[in-house]
């Protein structure tokens, strides 16, 4: 075989076996790196108010909730609460027969990720109220 005739089988060669190993690639990174920024573009700062009115629920796939758990997880503004002051701050649980051992239970909205077929939950066990001076 001649030289020319050898480079072209090899650029072929690459040809057909380098760009479905790419297409292959890219979709790998695709589904591995699209529900993380999906989850950034839709953060939003926790705020009380809105947790508890839902104002932002006109996104079946980011309602309000969801798009705040994660500032206010980071904010650590349900550490050492009592049940009553987890409740003035987030309102009411949610009625659900889930998390049985849990205080509150209150219902985020579909999982992130790739395939969003369960749901996200945030489930509280709350500390005692506290009994004489502190």
């Amino acid at each position: 075989m001649q030289p020319n005739a050898k480079r072209r089988l090899i650029r072929a060669l690459a040809l057909v076996v380098g760009i479905p190993v790419a297409g292959i690639l890219a979709l790998l990174a695709f589904m591995v790196f699209q529900p993380m920024v999906a989850s950034y573009q839709h953060q939003a700062s926790f705020d009380a108010s809105g947790w508890k009115s839902r104002t932002r629920d006109g996104d079946i796939m980011w309602p309000t909730r969801l798009r705040m758990v994660d500032d206010l997880m980071r904010r650590r503004l349900l550490d050492g609460q009592s049940r009553d002051r987890v409740e003035a701050l987030l309102g009411p649980p949610d009625l659900t027969d889930k998390f049985g051992d849990w205080d509150l239970v209150y219902h985020l909205g579909p999982e992130r990720g790739l395939f969003r077929i369960d749901s996200e939950w945030l489930v509280v066990l709350t500390c005692p109220p506290r009994t004489g001076p502190s």
